[in-house]
């Protein structure tokens, strides 16, 4: 089961507000880290991630 997975099923479960906002937390901190670094390779990962993060959020959201 993967990641996104058990967040769906705890936030189905009536704990979507710690979900959304820890995962908010974590989008934010990695664009951060993608503001502040200098390595374009690194650049490009984070912003895969983040992307990736933003879309997963945005499902969750979308259930409540």
């Amino acid at each position: 089961m993967t990641r996104f997975e058990r967040d769906i099923n705890d936030a189905k479960e009536g704990n979507e507000i710690e979900v959304l906002t820890r995962r908010k937390a974590e989008i934010e901190k990695l664009t951060a880290e993608g503001k502040a670094c200098r390595n374009g390779f690194r650049i490009k990962c984070i912003a895969q991630e983040v992307a990736r993060l933003k879309a997963e959020y945005n499902k969750i959201e979308s259930l409540f």
